[in-house]
């Protein structure tokens, strides 16, 4: 073979190797950090509706297993409990906005909160910013955007969004205008049944019958229309660890599953925000929150 072809064919045999060995060991890498990483513990679900459901003031041991609740007990069953979810703090007020904003933004006690005119972000703010809708609904609330504290069984306490500037009257609705076709409710739905019936001041059993009542049609629909219904405490009663009951069922949930993960408020307000593509990183307690993962199919 003449010399000169002779180096050009060394030239392209050399080449050729040394790619084919770059290609196996690029795809030995990826197949072993394939192998080492977990991905289902990343999976994280996207549904088109996510519904809260806001009971008050018990224990995780007050409600697992109690017979008193055996609706929200048959839901363990079909989704998935959170062994270890915490509050923030006591009392209510404090917990319901840590959720809503991210930051519990001064408030400490439950008093009544007049003419205030918070402009910081918030669950409804970051949804729109995404283009994803938002509300909360109250039971007995008078009329819808009413910025009243207590009327009849309602408490604001319990709805952190007519505190406010930043968020329109008409995403604080009544729950007597709850939409009976479930297509038609926004994205992100919160659910807070008057002072009595969300086991505050009556029993859980009380709470219960009304839970299955009104929304037990809700939960079953979730299952099978890409939607997540999450029974969820506020606050613990007296447990000096803050741990509450969290359930969630849904068809992208994990049935008769258990997630140990620690989380609180701050998580379930992140996870909420990655599951609809929205910033979840506007205040340092969302930035630090863990996202929850693990539960989700």
């Amino acid at each position: 073979m003449h010399k000169k072809f002779r180096n050009i064919f060394l030239v392209v045999v050399v080449g050729f190797s040394a790619l084919a060995l770059f290609a196996w060991n690029k795809l030995h890498f990826v197949s072993r950090s394939a192998n080492a990483m977990p991905l289902d513990s990343a999976v994280i679900a996207h549904p088109d509706h996510i519904i809260f459901v806001w009971l008050e003031n018990k224990d995780f041991d007050n409600i697992v297993g109690n017979p008193d609740a055996p609706f929200i007990n048959s839901l363990v069953k079909m989704g998935t409990l959170f062994t270890n979810s915490h509050a923030n703090t006591h009392p209510s007020y404090p917990n319901y906005l840590d959720f809503f904003a991210g930051d519990d933004n001064g408030v400490k006690d439950d008093a009544c909160i007049d003419n205030s005119s918070l402009t910081t972000p918030n669950l409804y703010t970051i949804l729109k910013t995404a283009g994803k809708s938002f509300a909360w609904y109250s039971e007995d609330l008078p009329k819808t955007g009413s910025k009243v504290c207590v009327f009849e069984d309602y408490v604001a306490k319990h709805n952190p969004t007519t505190i406010f500037n930043n968020v329109p009257g008409n995403i604080n609705k009544r729950f007597k205008d709850f939409p009976a076709d479930y297509t038609l409710l926004e994205n992100v739905v919160n659910i807070s049944p008057n002072n009595v019936n969300d086991m505050h001041s009556a029993s859980i059993k009380q709470g219960d019958k009304w839970v299955k009542k009104h929304l037990a049609s809700l939960a079953d629909w979730c299952v099978t229309h890409n939607s997540i219904f999450v029974i969820y405490f506020d606050e613990s009663g007296t447990n000096p660890d803050n741990r509450i009951p969290v359930i969630a069922v849904g068809q992208q949930v994990k049935a008769n599953y258990q997630q140990n993960g620690l989380y609180d408020h701050f998580s379930w307000a992140k996870t909420v925000c990655s599951m609809f593509a929205a910033p979840n990183n506007w205040t340092d307690n969302i930035r630090n929150a863990q996202v929850i993962t693990g539960c989700w199919k």
